[in-house]
């Protein structure tokens, strides 16, 4: 047990556990960093893939963590500021050219055997014209 002096009251004096002394001491940067999280949600409720989720948020921290070491090496942009920034930055070095995207295509054997089908409609000669040649 620990004594600390109340913040309002200067004279007053409050017995804590020494372990909430050390967690109120040290708390700052997680609790910022899950607040400042909480304002650009990645997680979907409704995604069932796990992996997902965690890979989601693990990018959002690794976002964050990134943010707080420009920040301290003098990075002037806010933190939605960093975040356009760095999507502006990926689509730049990413490329837009369409001709450089890489699509799977399937093989040739897929392609005949999914075509074979008998799926697909077929013309019909109707009664109609047969009718009106007699």
């Amino acid at each position: 047990m620990m004594e600390v002096k109340s913040k309002k009251e200067n004279s007053a004096v409050k017995v804590k556990p020494r372990a909430v002394v050390l967690y109120n001491a040290t708390m700052g940067g997680v609790d910022r960093s899950d607040q400042c999280l909480s304002y650009y949600p990645v997680a979907r409720n409704q995604q069932r893939k796990y992996y997902k989720k965690i890979f989601r948020h693990l990018l959002n921290q690794a976002v964050w963590n990134f943010f707080v070491i420009y920040q301290k090496n003098g990075g002037r942009l806010n933190h939605i500021g960093f975040r356009m920034k760095l999507v502006e930055r990926v689509i730049e070095v990413g490329g837009t050219d369409p001709s450089v995207r890489r699509y799977v295509t399937p093989k040739e054997s897929e392609n005949v055997i999914r075509l074979i089908g008998s799926h697909f409609p077929s013309f019909l000669e109707s009664d109609c014209s047969e009718k009106e040649g007699q």
